[in-house]
């Protein structure tokens, strides 16, 4: 049709001439440019039907579909595909990890279950506690130690007493003291509340709903709730977590330098801020070197005790680079414990 139409407009231009040469049918030669002069509108129709064709296909394709999310690895920051390491092991969860690969090599168990973390849970506590505090910052304890349990292991800290975060760390690692967990708990739930004059048995609550989100947020932990900082049985058995979210809580203070320094620590005198003194004994037997149980490439991390859990106890060891962390729970004592335990590091680190 374009061309239709430039042909028309050349002759239209064409034909005056031709006219004005033969001086006649001057005035109809411009007839035919009035009707034609009209065609660009069907142009503007065609241009119209390919917009409508485009509106159209538009219209009818599908939209692209969003790939739906993962599921989440039962191994959350782990890897696993089979067993590495034959061992003898009789806990019924047992676990063992490279550390510096963050394989799993072990495993005897459903990772994701449900199981109860005991003391263990001060491992979580001590992390939420260097997060939002220096190591050096000074508590006094106050009504949160009435929170403690009569048959929970303890520090013996007292309401007269003053411990810095870091000590507070320490009276959690080696005599796993309950009054530890809530005095640190409490200290630091007033700083995160930005409350100084709030009440201990309040802080703690501040400090827990912190320490559920950090579980969730920032390690990423999946089947896990705590309601108290100390590990204690839960009545309601709300505190609970599965042996894969406590591993990565024991993975993460693995590489936290002050956790470690007192999980490997077999005995200390103390002197707290408050110039009183005190003897703490580590409970975790693999490294106290007059225990049976000693072995001279553990390095740490901690144990846990109770109905809910049994006896338990993450533990680590290194032999020049290489570095394993072990996992085991529900055992019937600390002859299960600490000789599953010791045979699943010896292994990884023989291997």
């Amino acid at each position: 049709m374009k061309k239709l139409i430039a042909l028309i407009i050349t002759a239209a231009a064409v034909c005056p001439l031709l006219f004005s040469c033969t001086g006649s049918g001057a005035e109809t030669s411009y007839e035919p440019y009035t009707q034609v002069i009209t065609a660009p509108e069907t142009d503007t129709d065609t241009e119209a039907g390919t917009d409508t064709a485009a509106e159209t296909e538009e219209e009818t394709t599908e939209a692209p579909t969003t790939a739906p999310e993962p599921e989440p690895s039962p191994y959350g920051i782990f890897t696993y595909t089979e067993n590495k390491i034959n061992v003898n092991v009789s806990s019924p969860y047992a676990i063992l990890i490279d550390a510096n690969t963050k394989e799993i090599l072990y495993l005897n168990c459903d990772p994701t279950e449900r199981i109860y973390p005991a003391s263990t849970t001060k491992l979580l506590t001590s992390l939420v506690a260097l997060k939002h505090c220096d190591p050096s910052v000074v508590f006094k304890p106050g009504d949160e130690l009435t929170l403690v349990e009569k048959d929970s292991s303890i520090a013996y800290i007292k309401t007269h007493h003053e411990l810095t975060c870091e000590m507070l760390i320490e009276g959690m690692m080696l005599p796993s003291g309950g009054d530890a967990a809530y005095a640190l708990a409490a200290g630091v739930g007033k700083i995160i509340a930005n409350d100084p004059e709030m009440n201990g048995i309040d802080a703690v609550k501040v400090f827990m709903d912190e320490m559920n989100r950090y579980a969730v947020e920032e390690l990423g932990l999946t089947g896990s709730h705590f309601t108290t900082p100390d590990g204690y049985d839960d009545p309601e058995h709300n505190h609970y977590t599965t042996l894969i979210d406590i591993m990565t809580v024991g993975y993460a203070a693995m590489n936290e330098p002050i956790i470690m320094k007192y999980a490997g620590t077999a005995e200390d005198n103390v002197r707290y801020a408050s110039g009183h003194k005190m003897t703490w004994v580590n409970g975790n037997k693999l490294i106290v070197p007059d225990s049976k149980y000693f072995y001279e490439n553990a390095t740490g991390i901690k144990t846990g005790t109770t109905d809910d859990a049994g006896c338990c106890l993450i533990s680590s060891a290194a032999l020049g680079v290489k570095r394993m962390l072990a996992g085991v729970f529900k055992t019937s004592g600390d002859k299960m414990r600490y000789t599953d335990s010791r045979n699943l590091l010896a292994c990884g680190l023989d291997r």
